[in-house]
């Protein structure tokens, strides 16, 4: 039987990225500084999609 823990989320908020994908907080930031992932705003809340980081991770394994 299949847990949550076996899913990504649609969307991520910043604080998760260590629990979902393993890597540092300050690693993200760059992806986002740099424009390789966009925010979703609302309000104060900034949301990420989880599709937009899977394929640039999948690019950079290709390349």
């Amino acid at each position: 039987m299949k847990t949550d823990e076996d899913f990504f989320p649609i969307t991520f908020r910043r604080r998760d990225i260590p629990k979902l994908f393993g890597f540092g907080i300050r690693s993200f930031d760059l992806l986002v500084n740099h424009g390789k992932i966009k925010p979703i705003i609302f309000g104060s809340l900034k949301l990420y999609k989880t599709s937009d980081l899977l394929n640039y991770l999948e690019e950079k394994k290709i390349k």
